[in-house]
């Protein structure tokens, strides 16, 4: 997966950004495009002509190797022709009339080798690009239009002694149109992109698992837009991974107006398969990398899932949410100052199916009410290594230690769960102290304090054992605590709790201290 990850951005980013670098003829549209494949650590060779007013390029192989500690990835991309053409107010157009093709080979690491008689696991591919791109501006300043254009990837199944790893796989954008521009002032490669496409659709290829079930499944999203700004630092060749990801800044955001999953699986046992459908409305992602720092923003609206099949109750159940959200920022870059570091979940209105109410509450004492989760955690942690560096991480998995991870600070911004008519919201923050963890390995010691607001709790426990889910004794246990942990609100059904950790190992909730 990593040497198909690796060959593929290498190919979008020799054939989206090295046109933007071209001048007003063919010559330089090429050199730049040899340039470009030169710094990302690629050896390129082609056989070049011209013809008449175009610049003919046959047989076009670049090389890369990336080492990734003690494993290698190596890719070879083949284009057997590329044209780049005069074209009126001094702009070059540029197209490819052949599929290229890609391979990469993976070193299979030492200790994933015993007893195999392979120890590479190949991966090809095959892309076409119908469409042409043509290019004007400064050579510092260029601009690369695009209209109606198609992007096919077919990718082979991904073998390793005889056994399939990975499906074959088939993916298609179509109807790409935008612009992408570069700035090459500075020292840095500045990029603006502002792209649309029609459709982005992929489907793996029929595959059998060990009970000899067969499985396929696919993905199609309509109306795709990307925006954004990439700036690229001027790394060595060998130094590309550390010089993207250590110096690099990213910022994109995707959206898509619907989208559709598809898991079919089949099956010629009685009463087996089964049919997973999920689509959404709505939906973003903002990819982010700053400082060493890697981010993600994704958010789904109206969610529907459906599962089908003879051993689903009533032959189909259904969850539906308003909306799905989840972000995570990580430091991968070593620093002796703390880092921040967050990570988020959301689920909005989620609606359960009745059989679930059926058997959860077959009484119909619980209210019925749509639940939403929100988890919100922040804070700030050392990291004592670059996560980008494929020799730092090999060596530290060779010493066999720890992962350099110290956590400082934690804060928890939001937490809010609504279910069954009750609902509990609060926010807390605390730090982590320079004290030797209770029990060796664990975490260290932590002081901090927590703010709850209940509403409706007491009430749902009663429900619970209405319902028989709780038994009267724990029901019993759950009212005690609460009483130990919380006080009345301000108003009727509230329960309010300030929970402290001391520094010195004490609980307090509501300025009591507990006898524990």
């Amino acid at each position: 997966m990593r040497s198909l990850l690796s060959a593929t951005a290498l190919t979008a980013l020799c054939l989206s950004a090295t046109p933007m670098f071209a001048d007003v003829t063919p010559e330089d549209v090429w050199g730049a495009y040899q340039e470009m494949m030169t710094k990302t650590g690629a050896t390129p060779s082609a056989e070049v002509e011209r013809d008449g007013d175009t610049l003919v390029v046959r047989n076009m192989v670049y090389d890369m190797t990336m080492d990734m500690g003690a494993s290698s990835v190596s890719s070879t991309t083949t284009a057997p022709e590329i044209r780049f053409q005069e074209r009126a107010g001094g702009t070059v157009a540029m197209w490819f009339p052949a599929p290229l093709t890609s391979v990469s080979v993976t070193q299979v690491e030492a200790e994933l080798d015993d007893g195999m008689e392979d120890d590479t696991i190949e991966t090809r591919s095959t892309m076409r690009l119908d469409g042409t791109s043509v290019v004007s501006g400064a050579p510092d300043d260029m601009l690369f239009t695009f209209k109606d254009s198609t992007i096919e990837m077919v990718n082979d199944p991904v073998m390793m002694d005889g056994e399939m790893i990975q499906p074959g796989l088939s993916a298609k954008v179509a109807g790409i149109s935008g612009t992408y521009s570069i700035d090459r002032s500075g020292e840095a490669l500045t990029s603006g992109i502002d792209m649309t496409a029609a459709v982005l659709s992929y489907e793996f290829d029929e595959m059998e698992t060990e009970e000899g079930d067969l499985v396929d499944m696919g993905f199609t999203a309509n109306g795709m837009t990307v925006k954004g700004q990439v700036m690229l630092a001027q790394g060595e060749p060998d130094d590309a991974m550390q010089a993207l990801v250590g110096k690099s800044d990213v910022d994109v955001n995707l959206g898509f107006a619907d989208s559709s999953t598809f898991v079919a699986v089949t099956s010629d046992e009685p009463n087996s398969g089964m049919d997973i459908k999920a689509t959404s409305g709505q939906s973003t992602l903002g990819l982010t990398l700053k400082g060493g720092a890697i981010g993600y923003d994704a958010t789904a609206g109206d969610v529907n899932i459906t599962v089908g099949g003879p051993q689903i109750p009533g032959g189909q159940v259904e969850v539906a949410m308003k909306e799905y959200s989840t972000a995570l920022l990580f430091p991968l870059a070593a620093s002796d100052a703390p880092q921040p570091f967050e990570a988020k979940i959301g689920l909005e209105e989620v609606v359960l199916p009745e059989i679930a109410w059926m058997i959860a509450d077959p009484s119909g004492q619980l209210p019925h009410d749509p639940a939403s989760l929100r988890l919100a955690f922040e804070g700030t942690l050392e990291n004592g290594v670059n996560l980008f560096d494929a020799e730092a991480i090999a060596a530290l998995e060779a010493s066999g230690d720890k992962m350099p991870f110290t956590l400082q600070t934690l804060e928890l911004p939001e937490i809010f769960l609504s279910l069954a008519g009750a609902s509990i919201a609060g926010e807390g923050a605390g730090k982590f102290l320079d004290k030797e963890p209770a029990v060796a390995g664990g975490m260290p010691p932590f002081a901090g304090n927590l703010s709850l607001k209940l509403v409706g709790v007491a009430d749902l426990i009663g429900n619970l054992t209405a319902t028989g889910i709780l038994p009267a004794e724990q029901a019993m246990s759950a009212q005690m605590m609460l009483g130990l942990f919380a006080r009345p609100g301000d108003v009727a059904g509230e329960l309010v709790s300030e929970i402290e950790m001391t520094e010195d190992g004490q609980i307090i909730a509501n300025g009591q201290p507990l006898p524990f």
